[in-house]
């Protein structure tokens, strides 16, 4: 048996954090949703991608091992790749084993066997251009349907602020649980800095500066190798550092937050996820938010993650039914120096915002923004070369695959 994770017709709902990755790839954690499940499943299983065709040639380049959109004659239980399973029910699925039938959650598949027989039928739909997972699917395989017993954790992720949500009700910390197994750090020696020392791992080649507070007492504090943390730095957990990141001098993290690999932060910044390659080396601060990679913050840059009258926070149309939401921002997007930016924002991939006062809250994809001016198209040869630039800074040389993905969204 083999473990499919999929994509569902939904995957537009999470823009503009999927627009460059597989909605799977979208970290939630320590991990992304992806990375959770093999630490679930360990290397009992192989597992194999879906995904939309727009993004299948990139997908091919970054999971290497991974076959994607490739079906052999074989057993297979699909996962949706929205879903944050953890351990008890994933296991649970996987001990029954009951082939040709659906695991619902609230109307939706959240998991499903096909056995054998019906896997000419899996190769043929994912086949076909972009034709991602839905329920006519199932149906036309008259699978049989169970509801996943209420007393599993379940989390789904339907539009990019459950990820915050999931993060502010324990999620990051029972997320750093996984990100740990089979993995080795060193504790936090005793210190006054140092509060709850036990729960604060620190790898290899960490180099942390006199006169830094981690303090661990509401949550575990992760740094991976190579990152920096300078002098004068408050970090609460709970709080992933991920590899090679710099924490520089006075910054005030709040967690739950994650700082991705390679990123470099400062000001202030709580409650948020900056998924990998994240520059904001200035003051300014940052809540409720979730940046994508390559993103570049301004020096004082701004997000409100409250509104004064402190009602629930909408965004596109839909209340999101929380108070705080700062923004979420795609990839290769910019912010000029002292932008604010309106609570609950959201910025397509390779916009530029600049200018005085407050931009609107929806700004699209390759979006030139100066405030209280029409919103001018980026021209894309001069994007993808300033993304070039961006990208070697961090010694990440962008590929084909990655710019005739960028193309397309832009065509």
């Amino acid at each position: 048996m083999k473990i499919l994770i999929y994509e569902d017709h939904n995957y537009k709902d999470l823009f503009p954090l999927n627009m460059l990755r597989a909605s799977y790839d979208i970290r939630c954690g320590a991990n992304t949703l992806l990375e959770r499940i093999k630490c679930i499943v360990k290397n009992e299983h192989e597992v194999v991608l879906h995904c939309r065709n727009v993004i299948a040639p990139f997908l091919r380049e970054t999971h290497p091992s991974n076959k994607v959109n490739s079906i052999d004659k074989d057993d297979y239980l699909l996962l949706n790749g929205r879903v944050i399973f953890s351990e008890d029910l994933l296991n649970l699925i996987l001990k029954k084993k009951e082939k040709n039938k659906c695991y619902v959650y609230k109307n939706m598949i959240a998991a499903a066997y096909i056995s054998k027989e019906n896997s000419i039928m899996l190769k043929e739909f994912i086949g076909n251009y972009d034709n991602v997972f839905n329920g006519k699917f199932f149906d036309g395989l008259n699978m049989t349907r169970e509801d996943i017993d209420a007393g599993f954790a379940l989390n789904v992720i339907n539009y990019p602020w459950d990820i915050l949500n999931y993060l502010l009700t324990g999620g990051l910390q029972d997320d750093m649980e996984y990100y740990l197994r089979d993995r080795k750090f060193k504790k936090a020696l005793s210190s006054d800095n140092f509060i709850n020392n036990k729960k604060i791992y620190i790898a290899k080649n960490v180099k942390l500066y006199p006169g830094i507070v981690l303090d661990a007492s509401n949550g575990e504090i992760i740094i991976e190798e190579n990152a920096v943390i300078e002098p004068f730095a408050f970090i609460k957990g709970p709080v992933f550092i991920g590899r090679n990141c710099t924490v520089k001098s006075g910054t005030k993290i709040y967690g739950p937050c994650v700082a991705g690999e390679y990123s470099k932060v400062a000001g202030e910044i709580a409650e948020s996820v900056f998924h990998a390659y994240v520059n904001k080396q200035h003051d300014g601060f940052i809540g409720h938010s979730y940046i994508c990679p390559f993103v570049n913050l301004g020096a004082d840059t701004v997000t409100s993650d409250l509104k004064n009258n402190y009602s629930e926070i909408k965004l596109g149309g839909i209340n999101t039914g929380m108070r705080f939401l700062g923004s979420l921002i795609g990839d290769h997007s910019k912010t000029a120096i002292n932008t604010m930016l309106n609570t609950g924002s959201r910025v397509g991939i390779f916009s530029n915002i600049f200018g005085n006062g407050f931009p609107e809250k929806e700004i699209p994809s390759f979006a030139w923004n100066e405030i209280g001016k029409n919103t001018q198209r980026y021209d894309i040869k001069k994007a993808l070369h300033t993304a070039r630039i961006v990208m070697e800074r961090r010694g990440v040389i962008m590929s084909k695959n990655y710019e005739t993905l960028v193309e397309a969204y832009y065509n």
